[in-house]
Order: structure tokens, then sequence, then C-alpha cells
């Protein structure tokens, strides 16, 4: 085994051991507390389940590659990885973006005046959810079935898109995906979020709210704004971790040769980081969350009120 194997083996292991980790907590968290799941956090929970999926699958075939310094496990394997991959990074995406669309309708409606009923209900985002997963599963599959295909990757050790191919076939796929999957996408997360705040700008320089409502507004809005911090938090951890492997696809693209196996690996390795620290950022963020995750898992409630029906008997 290499040095370079070494350090990926490494890498790979603590990677996919915090990926198991951070988003089983998050999965659990919600599943014991299911009256958190409203529209963005059903997003955000299918970002953690497809988080945990993917490190539960592809990181026992990553580590023992790496150990052997090759890609031992053949074809139908290496399909198995890259499709495995392709489909949870596609669908954080795509969550991300939605995440991203449904604060901006919710904003948008607030400042309008509606300070009550969710703005996007739990069935919407169950049905968007559906769809967003379908979208992912639609571009990971092509590879399979003939459009590009899935290839060692890098040092060989993991599998991906064949970015490297010059054949017709393979270059447009590689760049419908770039469009579809990344381009879009995030061209709609940023409109969505400048928008957002070019809404609230404008209305708090007007200050047209009626007194009547404005206080249940302004509460509303400052807890949507929380929401929305947490969100562009992970849409940025996403981004960082995501870009360089983009513009490596677009260099092995444009010019094979220039790319040698190390540099591919290492914005491969960026890039799989982001399914284990998309939890953190979201239980670091998010401090309601985080006080969730702590009376779950270590049993410690809120100081405010850890007695509350003892307090309704001392009221009564």
């Amino acid at each position: 085994m290499t040095h370079a194997s070494t350090i990926f083996t490494v890498i790979s292991a603590v990677i996919g051991s915090c990926g198991v980790i951070f988003n089983l907590l998050l999965c659990l968290m919600f599943f014991k507390n299911p009256q958190l799941l409203d529209a963005p956090n059903i997003f955000i929970m299918n970002m953690s389940l497809g988080g945990f999926i993917q490190s539960v699958v592809a990181t026992p075939l990553l580590v023992l590659s790496n150990s052997r310094g090759e890609w031992p496990f053949g074809d139908a394997a290496c399909n198995g990885y890259g499709f495995t991959v392709t489909f949870f990074g596609l669908s954080s995406m795509m969550h991300l973006t939605a995440v991203s669309y449904e604060r901006y309708t919710t904003f948008c409606r607030l400042l309008d005046g509606n300070n009550g009923a969710a703005q996007f209900s739990k069935k919407k985002a169950t049905v968007f959810s559906i769809l967003l997963w379908c979208y992912s599963f639609f571009w990971s599959l092509m590879p399979i079935t003939g459009w590009s295909n899935y290839i060692p990757e890098g040092i060989e050790t993991c599998c991906a898109i064949d970015w490297r191919s010059q054949e017709p076939t393979h270059v447009s796929y590689d760049f419908c995906l770039l469009f579809m999957c990344y381009i879009i996408p995030i061209a709609m997360t940023v409109t969505c979020y400048y928008k957002s705040y070019k809404a609230f700008y404008q209305h708090a320089q007007q200050n047209n709210w009626n007194n009547n409502n404005m206080h249940d507004i302004q509460d509303t809005l400052a807890k949507e704004r929380k929401m929305a911090t947490v969100t562009v938090s992970m849409t940025t951890g996403y981004l960082v971790a995501w870009t360089p492997y983009l513009i490596y696809a677009i260099l092995a693209n444009a010019k094979p040769s220039l790319i040698t196996g190390l540099a591919a690996s290492i914005p491969a390795y960026i890039a799989k980081s982001s399914f284990c620290y998309n939890p953190l950022i979201y239980a670091f963020v998010d401090e309601k969350i985080r006080e969730k995750l702590m009376e779950t898992f270590f049993c410690k409630t809120s100081q405010v009120n850890p007695h509350p029906t003892l307090a309704l008997a001392e009221v009564d």
C-alpha cells in the first residue's frame, strides 16, 4: 500500500464514521421529536437520511479499496458505488435548493401580512422531497444505462462519472449534469435568498405592518431568519465542498492530461466530507436543534422550565 493510499484510507474512515454517527443522531432526533418536522426540517431530515445511507453503504468499500491501493470489487460494484455517491450527492443539492425556495415563499407571505398558518405545508414538502429523490435518481442512473459511465477515479480506489472521456455521449451527459444539477440549482438558491433579503429589507424600510399584528409578525420573522441562517450556512458548506470537484470535472473534460490521479482524488474527498459536516453545521447554528439533541441523547432538559407539568400545577 502506497503512502497516498494510507492517507486516503484514514481520511475515508474518518469521513465515513463521522457521516454515519452525525447523520444517525440527527435522524433519530427527528424520529423521537416528530413535532420538529416542519417543511424545512423535512428537507433537512431527508438530507441526513441520505448522508447516513451513503456513509453506511459506500464507506466500507472505500476504506477497503484504499487499504489495497486499487479498486478490487469489479465493474458491478464500481457502478453501484458511483451511483450511490452521485445519487445522494445530487439529492443533497436538490434538497438545499428546495429549502431556499421554501424560505423565500415563507418570507414573502409573512411580509405580506400573514402571521398565522404554515406557509409551506408538510404534505407539500413531502411531495417535493419525493420528486427531488426521483430527479436525483434519474441523473444518477443514466451512466449505468449507457449515457456516460462510472469508472475508477483519481488514484483508482473509488468510482465516479467518467469526466475524462471525449466521446460525444459522455461529454453531452457531463454538460447536462453540470447544468441541470449544479448551475440551475445554485442559481435558484442564490436568487431565492437574494429576493428574500431584498423583500425583508424593503419592508423594514417601509415599516408598513399594522400595529395590531406587527409584534406577531416580527416574532415569526425572527424565527424564520434563524432558520434562513441555518440553511444558508449549510448551502455555503455544500458549495465549499463540491465546487473544487466541479472545477476538477470541467478541467478533466477539457484537458484530461492536465489532471493527475492524486489531483483528482483530493477534490473528490473534499466533496465526500460534506456528508459528515452538514449535520454539524445544522446542530451548531440552530440552538433549538442543539438543545433537542442534548435532551434526546443526554437527558438534559431545558433550564427555562424543566418540569412543565409542575409549573402548570403551581399556576392552578
